[in-house]
């Protein structure tokens, strides 16, 4: 993004555009004698290249070469060089130059040999010192350079930005890209709705008032944009002349090609305190071993909405989903257009509603909500997303074991895996092991074994004490948990310290 007054556009009726640097050889030229400036002035103060840079500006749009300086100029880092911090200088000095009534410059040097005196520093390194600090005197540490090409895109994607600092709102439309597009309207604060083949944004402050600092949350949704397949915009821009007039911007991907699309993806911090806490301890949790849990997953469309939960679960076996809101503190007209995208859900999912809404206190405020809803205070209680994963798990399982009655599952061979009969029907372990109800097998908790194995198990136990051979045996046989085996047959394992060696079975 550029300054506001380094903004280049054209108006045409209605319609506002930014006047790109197009890709050709007049432009490329410039910009590569630009970036030829900061890659070898390294090592000169700022003031030296400034005065190299506004050469440039003699007979061209000076606008445009102070916007491609701009951006070069965030790709340097600029040091102060001093002897002796500038400011303690400046106070000696003037000090001294106070005492002594300076009038002229034979004087005035005589100040500055005293001082550089007492520094115990030479004249020159005073001189320097003096003035390092301000910005003229800075010096050229490092430069990033980039491509003559690359500049003149990301400069016109910067030229694009700035006139999105005074747009009130915006439609877009894309093809691809749209789980960071999504990511990004959230992490910026912006509301979102259906408008026909578009998605309309909008932002809580654009309901007050006219603010450029909507328009820069929307500048900054424009590199994920770009970097969609296909894809357009059409914004609407405030022009404050005499009489604010509203312009239309619009650009789509016919455009790409002017544009710098490798632009850093939004970030995807917590939008709150409460859901990073959720997030931690439902990580720190027992149920995190049966369920993924997935932040900001694909956005769900609806007739009317879309809709990005705060989370998924997953569950790492079953496969099943099922989605989880978290509605902190915001305005009533806010929570109220969430709730209006929840009803439209064509799912349930769970909720979860800070009781401490203002709003929410009202007695004329109805959730009206045909979901699960866990109402709470500072932060949300794990205990009963637990208890509701828990649920949803259980008639999971109901389903697939009223799946599994209506078939006829056979079983044969010794040892029956509970995974394969699962993926062969589509269900979970736990439904097939409820299921199977056979009187000539044991049921474990991953597999069946036929009882006349486990008689032959037992048979070769007989003789062994050492509990690492007997883990051996069974193992050899075919069984993956040799405890468990142990046990169902009635025997008992007498350590002596934590030496499994020399641990025996009885």
């Amino acid at each position: 993004m550029l300054p506001s007054e380094l903004l280049i556009t054209r108006t045409k009726k209605k319609r506002i555009y930014p006047v790109f640097a197009e890709i050709d050889e007049e432009h490329l030229k410039l910009a590569d004698e630009l970036i030829e400036v900061y890659k070898n002035f390294e090592g000169k103060k700022k003031s030296e290249i400034d005065e190299i840079v506004a050469e440039f500006e003699q007979g061209l749009n000076f606008k445009r070469v102070r916007g491609l300086r701009t951006l070069l100029e965030r790709r340097c880092i600029f040091q102060s060089k001093f002897t002796v911090e500038p400011v303690l200088v400046r106070k000696a000095v003037f000090e001294a130059a106070s005492r002594k009534k300076v009038i002229n410059r034979k004087e005035r040097e005589r100040v500055i040999e005293d001082v550089a005196y007492k520094l115990n520093i030479s004249t020159d390194d005073l001189e320097h010192s003096l003035w390092a600090d301000q910005e003229s005197e800075v010096v050229l540490d490092d430069f990033s350079p980039l491509k003559p090409e690359e500049l003149l895109k990301l400069y016109n994607l910067s030229l694009a930005q700035t006139l999105l600092f005074k747009a009130t709102g915006m439609s877009i439309s894309f093809k691809s890209n749209y789980k960071e597009i999504f990511r990004a309207i959230k992490y910026l604060g912006l509301m979102y709705s259906p408008e026909g083949h578009m998605v309309r944004v909008e932002g809580a402050s654009s309901l007050l008032k006219l603010s450029e600092r909507y328009g820069t949350s929307l500048a900054k949704l424009l590199p994920v944009i770009v970097n969609s397949d296909e894809w357009e915009i059409d914004a609407e821009i405030v022009v404050r002349r005499d009489t604010p007039r509203i312009y239309h911007f619009v650009m789509d991907s016919k455009s790409k090609n002017l544009l710098m699309s490798e632009g850093k993806e939004a970030k995807t911090a917590f939008d709150s305190s409460i859901e990073e806490r959720f997030y931690n301890a439902f990580l720190a949790s027992p149920a995190s071993k049966s369920w993924e849990l997935i932040r900001e997953p694909d956005a769900i469309f609806t007739g009317k909405t879309v809709f990005i939960p705060d989370f998924k679960f997953k569950h790492k076996e079953m496969g099943i989903e099922t989605y989880f809101e978290i509605v902190g503190f915001w305005t009533e007209e806010y929570l109220k257009r969430k709730l209006s995208k929840l009803r439209d859900m064509p799912f349930k999912i769970l909720v979860a509603i800070d009781k401490n809404l203002a709003c929410f206190n009202s007695a004329q405020f109805d959730l009206g909500l045909d979901h699960p809803v866990i109402l709470f205070s500072r932060k949300v209680p794990v205990g009963e997303v637990l208890r509701y994963l828990a649920k949803v798990e259980g008639e999971e399982i109901k389903r697939e074991v009223g799946k599994l009655k209506e078939m006829r599952i056979e079983v044969e061979g010794d040892i029956i895996p509970f995974k394969d009969i699962a993926m062969r029907y589509n269900v979970g372990k736990e439904a097939v092991r409820i299921c199977l109800n056979n009187p000539d097998y044991v049921v474990f908790k991953e597999m069946m074994v036929k009882k006349n194995l486990l008689r032959e198990v037992r048979g070769k136990l007989v003789s062994i004490k050492s509990y690492v051979e007997a883990r051996r045996t069974i193992i050899d046989i075919g069984l993956p948990n040799p405890d468990e085996v142990l046990a169902e047959l009635g025997f008992r394992v007498k350590w002596k310290g934590l030496d499994m060696g020399a641990a025996s079975i009885e």
